[in-house]
């Protein structure tokens, strides 16, 4: 990879996760759910490009946005994830409650450094997992932070190109490059191991000449940085509906945090690449985030460049 993404990072101001905006079938139950379990705290905000939505405040300044939605696609075996870093006290907290309410926590690993083990995840009422990462003590305080989003492309390199050369983040793992890689998915496949959905699969093969027709593989991912969050990108491993080509502005969306100065020159690089991309657009007085640029990645994921606001109390 280029060495020029650790600067391109600092050039735009990419300064970590901004906001989630995710789709569920019940505002009000899903805003109950992410404070009885997370202590997520609810907010008379309303946000931009997101109508009729229900903001949770988590810490850091970030923020969940809820979006009611009929029609979500079911990203259950998918890599598709949400990721939140708190402390150990309060996942404590996060899993009694989850077992009072009967739901499953599931302890399966990843790839990435310091996930590969002592996994926590579980699904909200409308199928999004969440992953929940314990920092120590010292880390962290308040309400829990955005650690990474993880979404799903068609495309593996093209989309590493574009988050690297285009919006100048910075690789930090790589997952499905190295023979280890194919060695877990074997254990995977062998029982040895339980792995988080989305992260392998079982391929058929197309010879006569092998007795085994299925081999394990590993699902490639890439890691991005953000500042203190990352951006973890998945390659699909089934169908899936793309957005319009056409549209830049969408649910789910991921919010990344950019300077002022930097949202200035992230349009330039998008105009100069030839990506398709609306804003800066300014936002009303006494939001959390003050202009945005919105534009759909390459592989149809909304991606929001947002430049940080007020601070609300």
């Amino acid at each position: 990879m280029p060495d020029a993404g650790s600067s391109a990072e600092a050039d735009l101001g990419l300064k970590g996760l901004s906001h989630l905006v995710i789709q569920v079938s019940d505002t009000e139950r899903a805003a109950n759910f992410f404070h009885d379990v997370l202590g997520l705290e609810r907010t008379a905000l309303s946000w931009p490009e997101a109508e009729a939505a229900t903001v949770l405040a988590a810490g850091d300044g970030q923020h969940l946005i809820l979006v009611r939605s009929d029609v979500r696609p079911d990203l259950t075996e998918t890599g598709v994830h949400h990721a939140f870093a708190l402390t150990p006290a309060a996942r404590k907290k996060a899993a009694h409650v989850l077992e009072s309410q009967g739901r499953e926590v599931f302890t399966y690993a990843e790839d990435p450094p310091g996930e590969t083990a002592d996994g926590f995840y579980f699904f909200d009422p409308d199928g999004n997992r969440i992953q929940l990462i314990a920092q120590t003590e010292g880390d962290t305080s308040g309400a829990p932070v955005l650690h990474h989003s993880a979404i799903q492309v068609a495309d593996i390199l093209w989309a590493e190109q574009f988050y690297s050369d285009v919006l100048g983040l910075m690789p930090v793992h790589r997952v499905g490059w190295a023979t280890a890689d194919y060695a877990r998915a074997q254990a995977w496949a062998d029982g040895k191991e339980e792995m988080a959905p989305g992260t392998r699969r079982m391929d058929k093969r197309y010879s006569s000449i092998v007795n085994n027709r299925l081999v394990p593989r590993v699902n490639m991912q890439v890691y991005f940085a953000c500042g203190a969050g990352q951006l973890a990108v998945y390659l699909a491993n089934q169908h899936f509906q793309e957005s319009p080509e056409e549209a830049t502005t969408g649910v789910p969306r991921t919010g990344l945090r950019v300077s002022a100065a930097g949202l200035t020159r992230a349009a330039e690089r998008l105009s100069e690449a030839g990506w398709r991309f609306r804003g800066p657009l300014a936002h009303d007085a006494g939001l959390p985030i003050a202009a945005s640029i919105y534009l759909r990645d390459p592989g149809g994921n909304f991606i929001e460049l947002a430049a940080a606001g007020e601070k609300v109390a």
